[in-house]
């Protein structure tokens, strides 16, 4: 969730080999059943520890832009539109391991 210039700043950074989209609304949230998280889901003992855990790898939160409530969610899509991967995320520090999103990626080479 953001605006087209956050996608080509991380994108290009991050993925500069693949195309990046956003949207300034909750629309692709819904769209892949993602949710607003609940007080538990947003700060709880699971978020702090993903908080420092981030922070001894050097990352840190930036300013939150949309809706900070949206819980993350990490999907592959074929070349024809199929998910073939889909994690819920139960908390804002949730995310797959990447060696998960690497072995899914490389099944549908």
């Amino acid at each position: 969730m953001g605006e087209p210039k956050h996608a080509r700043h991380f994108c290009g950074k991050l993925a500069p080999s693949i195309t990046c989209f956003t949207d300034e609304t909750t629309l692709p949230y819904e769209t892949y059943g993602l949710q607003q998280g609940k007080r538990g889901e947003l700060m709880s003992p699971a978020v702090v520890a993903a908080s420092v855990r981030a922070l001894a790898r050097g990352s840190s939160q930036g300013k939150p832009i949309g809706d900070a409530k949206m819980l993350p969610g990490t999907f592959i899509v074929d070349r024809q539109g199929v998910i073939q991967y889909a994690y819920y995320s139960k908390h804002a520090g949730d995310h797959p391991r990447i060696d998960d999103l690497i072995a899914a990626a490389k099944a549908l080479a």
